[in-house]
């Protein structure tokens, strides 16, 4: 799909692309499939892609692991991203990787933050800094605004959102997926990176978290899900959404 796209077309991407880790949860009571696709991709060719269809000055998000972030880092690299840092965003559930015993929980998302060519971050209304509005922290320096402008590359604790979905919320709506992820926290990424009209890409679509995040956020939105079960239950959600955002009155 992403050769079919001409370039510089999206203004964001936004995108949790397999690690080639084949993951299924053995522990669960109900564990899920074995992901489609998620034997491995040519991560290669999906960074050179994702550099030529993003405009310039403009972000891109990807998810990644601590053991697959080396070769992802190297090869988004070479596709010429100017790679500013690596989030790390906290789970809504604790993680287990194999060794219950003798390895560390998993609590958090790692998703590598690049650019191509130079943006700056749109000033939102999602954080209010902690100090009051007017502080001048530095002689010569801009005052504080009442609003966060700089996020911190950690988000952990109430005030951010998870980035993953709790199992609970998953069970309540009927959305089962190894790694859904928040909506919330792809709209604030979708909000502090891209504005309202310009176009969203995510190639690994899911269970269209991303899709409805950037129709929450009145962006458009590009994607593609080579499962079948999952690409319905992303057209059920994208649909309820707008069913009930027209019920209330919005656009």
């Amino acid at each position: 799909m992403m050769k079919q796209i001409p370039e510089e077309m999206v203004s964001l991407i936004v995108t949790d692309p397999p690690y080639g880790i084949c993951y299924q949860n053995q522990f669960a009571s109900v564990p899920h499939e074995v992901l489609v696709g998620d034997e491995g991709i040519d991560y290669k060719t999906f960074a050179g892609e994702s550099y030529r269809i993003l405009r310039m000055n403009s972000h891109a998000y990807f998810f990644t692991r601590f053991d697959c972030y080396p070769y992802h880092f190297q090869y988004l690299k070479e596709a010429r991203f100017t790679i500013k840092n690596c989030l790390v965003v906290q789970k809504a559930a604790l993680g287990g990787i194999g060794d219950l015993r003798g390895s560390y929980a998993s609590s958090a998302e790692w998703v590598i933050f690049c650019q191509k060519g130079r943006r700056e971050f749109n000033q939102t209304k999602l954080l209010e800094n902690r100090y009051p509005e007017g502080t001048q922290f530095h002689k010569g320096r801009e005052a504080s605004k009442r609003y966060k402008t700089r996020f911190p590359d950690c988000w952990f604790g109430p005030e951010y959102p998870k980035a993953t979905c709790h199992p609970s919320w998953q069970r309540k709506r009927g959305i089962f997926h190894p790694t859904v992820k928040n909506v919330e926290f792809l709209s604030w990424l979708i909000q502090i990176s891209s504005n309202p009209g310009e176009l969203v890409f995510d190639g690994f679509m899911g269970t269209g978290s991303t899709a409805v995040a950037a129709c929450m956020t009145e962006r458009s939105y590009l994607g593609a899900e080579i499962s079948p079960k999952y690409w319905e239950m992303a057209q059920k959600r994208i649909l309820a959404w707008t069913k009930q955002n027209k019920n209330e009155g919005g656009a």
